[in-house]
């Protein structure tokens, strides 16, 4: 399997990974011993990172040549989704098989009680060394993410996979090699801000472009609301917070005249051409994205320990390009925020380059690693497994998927294969939510469906959701004194779009 430095569609050259010690991956180390033993697993979360950029999952643009030639040697999940659009509650969801709401306070600090066992505290107990390298932000240790690992280092506030992978290696490289282990690896490869050093930022744009997209990228896109650029972040923030649904057409309006009236009339209208850039300017991120894992693999190779594992690539969440007016993953819950890449390569590439069409969950991941080792999962788990379809087995995957909004965001949306329905106006932290959603009508302000849904089918997901929702555990008591973010990183979420952190 070749790794590349960049995409050859853009004119990089094309090189194999031995060309990489720049980046420091360190020295070749002896293969851990897995013969006959539990496999060493490695998981790799790519923040922010859309699954229609991956050329295995139908894009045609040559953005993820890495990307593309691992799925050959993996088991492509093609109708994968998140449980929430933000970092820290999807990847809390990610590693307990829960539901956001029934860990994540109304504050957005993840509070995990003691009785939702974590993934890395489970492995742990079948003598799985564990260890995570993260790009600091919401993974920040104050959000409560590093409970289980062994180890757990920021790279870099925000950082990417060129800070986090080298970090990952060297930990290999001193680890005990006659225990399995269990890596997790993150990365704000794609996230806002989008712009990347050369050659990637521009590698699909027009450099010397001068238009509100320009002002956008090097800032915040998230300033982008409906075809206008709005200068006063704060401002438009907390006319967003004013609204019981901000992305209703009367919400819409509010938003609008609220900024309008703060911001004394300062926006700039943003044309179709400004959002083409921007879009543009998030594929170079991509491509950026797509080398950077594209070294770490190789760094794992030339390590010996690649073949041997399991390695999973998967995103916690996606992002708004324009499509509804905003941009980020702040506001809604549609598919451009929730469908995400989840490939599974297996041992040796057994099954590589299979795609499996079932729905399936982030909550899913949980207990098909734990299927895989042989260790028993916990009683309550949201999650199911789907390690049959990891070795060609039947596979039916979910009904439905459900993502929760943050409890700013006010949203509760549930997708099957023919479409989405959604109910905004409350967060499924809300006691009297099943009922209210249950007596709502179905034509009404308070659901919003994909255009063309059958109405027999929205009955049918309405009673759906209100039958999911009646099965979430309620919101965690209030845990006592709760560590508060430091300032900084205060400074730093809300820098890149993180509008609901209070300063």
């Amino acid at each position: 399997m070749t790794r590349t430095l960049g995409p050859s569609s853009v004119g990089f050259a094309v090189v194999g990974l031995s060309a990489l010690s720049l980046v420091g991956c360190g020295a070749r180390a002896e293969p851990a011993a897995t013969a006959g033993g539990p496999p060493p697993i490695v998981l790799l979360s790519m923040d922010t990172f859309r699954a229609d950029r991956i050329g295995a999952y139908g894009n045609p643009d040559g953005l993820t040549p890495n990307l593309d030639a691992f799925a050959k040697e993996a088991v492509v999940f093609d109708n994968v989704y998140s449980q929430a659009v933000q970092t820290a509650p999807s990847h809390s969801s990610l590693f307990t098989s829960r539901y956001p709401t029934e860990q994540v306070g109304p504050d957005r600090m993840p509070y995990i009680p003691p009785d939702q066992p974590r993934l890395p505290q489970l492995l742990g107990l079948y003598d799985y060394q564990t260890a995570a390298f993260v790009g600091g932000g919401d993974l920040h240790p104050v959000r409560g993410l590093n409970a289980g690992f062994d180890t757990y280092e920021v790279s870099r506030d925000f950082g990417s996979f060129y800070h986090s992978g080298p970090m990952a290696l060297s930990w290999l490289d001193t680890a005990p090699k006659d225990k399995p282990y269990f890596l997790f690896v993150h990365g704000y490869d794609t996230h806002s801000p989008y712009l990347r050093p050369p050659p990637f930022g521009y590698s699909h744009a027009d450099a010397r472009a001068d238009n509100q997209g320009q002002v956008a990228v090097r800032t915040a896109t998230e300033r982008i609301v409906d075809g206008v650029l709005y200068p006063d972040f704060d401002a438009l923030m907390r006319s967003f917070e004013r609204q019981l649904r901000p992305r209703s057409a009367e919400g819409k309006r509010r938003t609008a005249e609220i900024a309008a009236s703060t911001l004394r009339g300062e926006a700039h209208p943003v044309s179709e051409e400004d959002l083409a850039f921007v879009r543009s300017v998030y594929d170079g991120a991509i491509s950026y994205a797509d080398t950077m894992v594209g070294s770490f693999l190789g760094g794992l190779e030339s390590r010996g320990v690649f073949d041997d594992a399991i390695v999973i690539i998967l995103s916690d969440h996606g992002e708004q390009l324009g499509e509804h007016g905003v941009f980020g993953h702040c506001c809604e819950a549609n598919d451009e925020e929730t469908h995400v890449p989840l490939m599974v390569r297996m041992p040796h590439g057994e099954g590589g380059g299979r795609h499996v069409k079932g729905l399936v969950e982030l909550v899913d991941v949980m207990p098909t690693i734990l299927e895989i080792v042989g260790a028993t999962p916990p009683a309550r788990i949201q999650g199911k497994s789907f390690a049959a379809a990891l070795h060609g087995g039947a596979f039916a995957g979910r009904e439905y998927v459900y993502t929760e909004g943050t409890e700013l965001m006010r949203t509760v949306t549930m997708r099957g294969l023919s479409g989405r329905l959604s109910y905004m106006g409350l967060s499924a932290s809300q006691p009297l939510l099943p009922d209210l959603v249950e007596a709502a009508r179905i034509d009404g302000p308070g659901f919003v469906a994909t255009a063309g849904l059958p109405d027999a089918e929205r009955t049918a997901m309405r009673t759906a959701m209100v039958g999911w929702l009646r099965t979430l555990s309620p919101p965690p008591p209030p845990p006592g004194k709760r560590d508060e973010l430091p300032d900084s990183l205060k400074k730093s979420l809300r820098e890149h779009g993180y509008w609901d952190v209070k300063e």
